[in-house]
């Protein structure tokens, strides 16, 4: 039997527990922000009939991530210090989304990829664009997102479109920052049942 293994592992754990040890770097968390979004009305207009699937949108390096992004120049990402989203910005849109169509209730149901239910259409999308931008000192963010309804029966695609939304920040700070996506993604998500309402109504 080898010599005294329990109490050095028990002062370990002691120093680690004293030491109040966390997962995130520095011993500090992050603050982790969310979109705030205000609630959809439901729908007053005839349904669409169908069930609908939103896919997770694919985005490469450095969307593909729940860092808060800005880009200070055109050929440079940085990236917030202290600070991220609750999840992928991917994620992030494809939740704005479903939340919005599910309120709206003109669909008879809306699930994302991980349902084990079938549906009649599916929303893929890319990603690429998602983060603020500095121009001539004013700050904005931008989201930009190609959209495609495909019909999961022929499987053709029945509409396709290209959104870009760009809001304004009143200031620089990360908290006018995020408060300007919110605002970003409450027009993301009115062109896009717009964009619905042509393909589909």
């Amino acid at each position: 039997m080898t010599g005294q293994p329990l109490p050095i592992l028990a002062a370990l754990g002691l120093a680690l527990a004293v030491s109040g040890c966390t997962v995130f770097p520095g011993g500090e968390p992050p603050r982790v922000m969310d979109l705030a979004l205000a609630d959809v009305a439901e729908a007053t207009t005839p349904g669409y009939g169908r069930s609908l699937r939103v896919d997770t949108p694919l985005a490469t390096e450095p969307f593909d991530s729940s860092r808060i992004l800005t880009k200070p120049s055109p050929n440079e990402y940085q990236m917030y210090g202290k600070v991220r989203w609750r999840d992928t910005a991917p994620v992030l849109v494809r939740e704005l989304i479903i939340g919005s169509l599910r309120q709206e209730g003109r669909f008879d149901a809306v699930i994302n990829e991980s349902s084990p239910t079938a549906s009649d259409l599916t929303f893929t999308s890319d990603l690429y664009g998602f983060h603020s931008e500095t121009r001539d000192g004013q700050v904005s963010v931008t989201i930009t997102l190609y959209g495609q309804i495909m019909d999961n029966r022929s499987r053709t695609t029945l509409c396709t479109r290209n959104f870009e939304v760009s809001e304004p920040a009143v200031a620089g700070d990360i908290d006018a920052v995020v408060t300007a996506f919110g605002t970003a993604g409450e027009d993301l998500r009115r062109q896009v049942r717009n964009w619905l309402d042509n393909c589909l109504g």
